[in-house]
């Protein structure tokens, strides 16, 4: 690549946000080029990492079969609407009402437009479940419409083939620096680094599709809290942060919750960083159904206090706040038949009796003796009703446990060792309804847009599955038309 170089439009990532964005700004006729960090073989951000499942409205699955394969049997299944309300409410309850609202309004009314768009540029959509099994429900649940074929891989691998069916260029191993402004503050160039050195690309809009701080340790402390320093990274390695640091050095707003972030319970032995091999066989969700203690051996947490897919983020915290960021998940054998499968992927400490179940564990046996006995002497003698809050509490310990206190004492019992990780972050740039990024006086910085992970004030306190990918697609796809269509503007 030579040294200096024209592009009107530069994309930074290659994920599905930044390849949308890529798409959509060719498409309003600006020559684009795209930047990636990774190799080739790591493009894509977290994107490859995730189920590709995508929230959106819908009107039920007779709604959905154009756009699914011609061969796919949806048989007798029945799949409810998911309307513009219901996309709202669950928005305001995952993150108890602080998600900002103009933005969550976009995501929503444009989010079943943006995946015809993207089966219009060839990506190939399946049913989030696989109908043909037998054990499958008779009704499909409406809130992850869609999948992409071969999941985030496959998601990544169509996007991209469309965006080079446009003759764009992907540069991989290349790195941004910095974005230089012009003196009326508009973008005029970014600097980039590769094999060959220091490059500079004059452009007229850049969108900043890079992802989150995740894999940064120094953002993390300084933005999550020292706790996080050593938290295992789900997702890519290469999600460092560089595009908030780059937006926050042009004087770009922030937005949205900087204390807060994506995480899970995840077995001790996971990899530091993301293994598309393991990724998804390493968290460990079951904790409802047992007790966690840390290595003193004392519970710290109320493991009952709903289901997982409410709380594990928190959980997830909570083992990271203990004693060299660990903890252990403790079961009898009235609970290991409604494990989750991916505990299959682990070696767990097994022992006849709590005390030598202890002493394998490197904890006080006196101690763990103690807080099972006590436990038990409040927990109910029962069986497990995993799929219900079922109120069986002991509200007199501390901490509680809000259901599913049953006794654990049948042995075997067993023992996960797990920690904390992170997977994405949830602060980030403060943008407007066309992805514009905003100044600290709320004005836009001309030429500069940002999508996906990046952007901030959508997520807080939780996530809501399968609307990531949703409003990286959207505002991926509108950044890019704005970008693209900038010097007609």
């Amino acid at each position: 690549m030579g040294k200096n170089i024209d592009f009107d439009v530069v994309i930074v990532g290659a994920g599905n946000a930044a390849l949308c964005a890529a798409l959509s700004a060719s498409e309003a006729g600006a020559s684009v080029i795209i930047l990636e960090k990774a190799p080739k073989h790591f493009q894509g951000g977290n994107c490859p990492y995730t189920g590709a499942g995508f929230r959106f409205t819908h009107n039920g699955i007779n709604d959905l079969k154009a756009l699914l394969p011609e061969n796919t049997d949806t048989g007798d299944f029945q799949m409810a609407p998911y309307t513009e309300q219901d996309f709202l409410d669950h928005f305001i309850e995952a993150t108890h009402g602080d998600t900002d609202q103009e933005l969550a309004d976009v995501v929503i009314s444009k989010s079943r437009e943006t995946i015809n768009w993207m089966h219009s540029n060839g990506v190939r959509w399946e049913l989030p479940i696989n109908i043909n099994l037998e054990n499958a429900p008779s009704v499909i649940p409406n809130q992850v419409g869609l999948s992409a074929h071969e999941s985030g891989p496959g998601l990544v691998r169509m996007l991209t083939k469309a965006v080079e069916s446009k003759s764009i260029t992907i540069l991989y191993e290349t790195k941004m620096v910095s974005i230089d402004k012009g003196d009326l503050g508009q973008i005029k160039s970014i600097k980039i680094q590769d094999r060959d050195g220091i490059n500079i690309i004059h452009c007229k809009a850049v969108v900043l599709a890079c992802g989150g701080f995740e894999a940064n340790p120094e953002m993390r402390i300084k933005y999550l809290g020292t706790k996080w320093e050593t938290a295992k990274v789900r997702g890519s390695k290469y999600n460092t942060g560089d595009g908030h640091r780059v937006a926050l050095d042009i004087g770009a707003a922030t937005n949205g919750q900087w204390t807060g972030c994506h995480g899970t319970p995840i077995d001790l032995d996971a990899p530091t960083t993301g293994d598309l091999a393991l990724t998804d066989a390493m968290p460990r969700r079951s904790y409802n159904l047992g007790i966690m203690v840390n290595l003193d051996g004392n519970r710290f947490t109320d493991e009952g206090i709903g289901f997982a897919e409410q709380t594990f983020v928190q959980i997830g915290s909570d083992i990271l706040s203990q004693k060299r960021n660990m903890a252990f998940q403790i079961f009898d054998q009235r609970a290991v038949n409604h494990l989750e499968d991916r505990y299959g992927g682990s070696n767990p400490v097994s022992a006849q009796s709590i005390e030598q179940l202890a002493d394998l564990l490197g904890i006080n046996p006196t101690v763990l003796k103690s807080t099972v006995d006590k436990f038990n002497l409040e927990a109910e003698d029962a069986d497990y009703l995993s799929r219900t809050l079922d109120g069986r509490s002991t509200l007199s310990l501390y901490p509680a446990k809000s259901n599913w206190a049953i006794k654990i004492d049948k042995p075997p019992f067993i023992a996960y060792s797990v920690t904390g990780s992170i997977t994405y972050t949830y602060g980030g740039l403060k943008i407007d309804e066309n992805a514009r990024v905003l100044d600290m006086e709320d004005n836009p910085i001309t030429g500069l847009y940002a999508a996906g992970e990046i952007v901030g004030g959508i997520f807080y306190h939780n996530s809501l599955r399968a609307a990531g990918l949703m409003h990286g697609s959207v505002f991926g796809k509108l950044a890019g038309q704005h970008a693209g269509r900038l010097e007609n503007q």
